[in-house]
C-alpha cells in the first residue's frame, strides 16, 4: 500500500470502467494508478479523461509493483482469465457481474484468489441501493415474521445506445439477458430469500432475433426455507418498469420503483413509507468500491464474495436449463463441473 492507500488499476475502459473509476476517485483510501484496455482508442481516451498511465497489455498492467488491486470491468467471457491472472500477480480483485459464465470458471477464480491470499469481490451492486438494502434489513429483523413470497420484475426494451455492443448479442460471450442484466436480481433474490432449492422457468425470444437467447423470461423459485419467489425479466417492454413486493406472515413490503422510489410497509395496524433519498445518499457504486477497499485495508473478506457470485451464476444456469428442457431444475451450487450441468439439474 502507498501512503495508507490502496493503489488501483482498472481493466476495461468502457462505460462501466469509467463509472467505477469516477466513484473510486471519491474514496480517500484509494488511488487510481493506471488502466488497461485492449482497444487502443479506448485506452487513450481514458488517459485523456482521467490523466493516468494506460496500456493495451494486461500483463504490463499486472506487472506494475505500484498496483495493489484491480477493478475488472470487461465483458463477462474475459472475467475468469483476467481474475486468475491478477490473483497470480498478487493483486486483489473487484470483478464486475456476472462473475463468469460457468460454474467451473467461478471455481477457478475462487481457487486462484484463495491460493494467493487475494480478496475477491463481485460487483452485485443492487445490495447497496437504499430500497433494496432496507427490504433486506426489514425481512432479516423478523418484525414482519417469516418471508412467504418475494417477486421482482425488471422490464426494458433491450440494449440500446452505449450498451449496444455485438458481444452482448451472444450468449457464449455475455451469458444472455439473465447473466448480463438479471444476475443482479438473481443475486438479490438469493440474498433476501436465502438459498434457492429449485426453479421452473419459461422464456422466448420475441423481438431480438439478433440475440441467441430469450428476451422475455418468467421464473418461479422455491427457496430452501419454504418461501416462494418469482422473477419477470424482459427486454420486450416499451414501458419499462422495475419493482416488486414481498409478503411476510405479519405484513407486506411494496416497492413499485426500486431505483429511486419509495418502500411501503403495510401491517394490520400501521402503514410506513420509506423514501429512497431519506435512506441513503451515498452512490451505490461508490459504496461497493468503498467496501472492497476497506476489506483490503482491514484484511478481512469483502461483503460480496466469490462464493456469492458463483451462487448467482449457478442459479442463472439452472434457469436456462429449465427453459431448455421444459422441466423443473434443482439448483446445485456445489457442482464442480459444468459440462454435465444440465444432466445433473433436469428432471429432479
Amino acid at each position: 500500500m502507498g501512503n495508507g492507500k490502496v493503489r488501483v488499476g482498472l481493466v476495461g475502459c468502457g462505460v462501466m470502467g469509467k463509472s467505477l473509476a469516477t466513484q473510486l476517485r471519491t474514496i480517500d483510501q484509494a488511488e487510481l494508478i493506471a488502466a488497461c484496455d485492449a482497444v487502443e482508442d479506448a485506452a487513450k481516451a481514458f488517459a485523456e479523461e482521467f490523466g493516468v498511465w494506460v496500456t493495451t497489455n494486461l500483463d504490463e498492467l499486472l506487472g506494475r509493483e505500484d498496483i495493489d488491486a484491480v477493478l475488472i470491468a470487461t465483458p463477462a467471457y474475459l472475467h475468469a482469465e483476467q481474475t486468475v491472472a491478477a490473483a497470480k500477480a498478487g493483486k486483489h480483485v473487484f470483478c464486475e457481474k456476472p462473475m463468469a459464465l460457468t460454474v467451473e470458471d467461478c471455481d477457478r477464480m475462487i481457487e486462484a484468489c484463495r491460493e494467493n491470499n487475494i480478496n475477491l469481490m463481485i460487483g452485485q451492486v443492487l445490495r447497496y441501493f437504499p430500497i433494496h438494502a432496507k427490504i433486506k434489513e426489514l425481512i432479516d429483523s423478523g418484525e414482519l415474521g417469516q418471508l412467504l413470497c418475494l417477486t421482482i420484475h425488471r422490464l426494458g426494451g433491450g440494449f440500446t445506445g452505449v450498451w449496444a455492443k455485438d458481444w452482448r448479442k451472444s450468449k457464449a460471450l455475455s451469458g444472455g439477458m439473465l447473466m448480463e442484466v438479471n444476475i443482479h436480481e438473481l443475486d438479490y433474490l438469493r440474498w433476501v430469500g436465502g438459498e434457492v432449492e429449485s426453479v421452473f422457468a419459461m422464456g422466448e425470444n420475441f423481438l431480438h432475433q439478433e440475440c441467441d437467447y430469450p428476451d422475455c423470461v418468467f421464473v418461479v423459485l422455491k427457496f430452501r426455507n419454504g418461501a416462494l419467489g418469482m422473477l419477470h425479466a424482459s427486454q420486450v417492454s416499451a414501458a419499462g418498469s422495475y419493482g416488486g413486493r414481498a409478503d411476510c406472515e405479519k405484513g407486506s413490503l411494496l416497492f413499485p420503483q426500486l431505483w429511486s422510489g419509495e418502500l411501503v410497509v403495510q401491517t394490520e395496524s400501521e402503514r410506513k413509507i420509506f423514501k429512497a433519498e431519506e435512506l441513503s445518499t451515498e452512490n451505490p457504486v461508490r459504496r461497493e468500491l468503498r467496501e472492497f477497499i476497506e476489506s483490503i485495508l482491514e484484511q478481512r473478506p469483502p461483503a460480496i464474495t466469490g462464493e456469492d457470485g458463483r451462487a448467482a451464476v449457478a442459479l442463472a444456469l439452472a434457469i436456462y436449463n429449465s427453459i431448455e428442457t421444459g422441466r423443473q431444475s434443482r439448483v446445485g451450487c456445489d457442482l464442480r463441473r459444468t459440462e454435465n450441468f444440465g444432466q445433473q439439474l433436469s428432471g429432479q
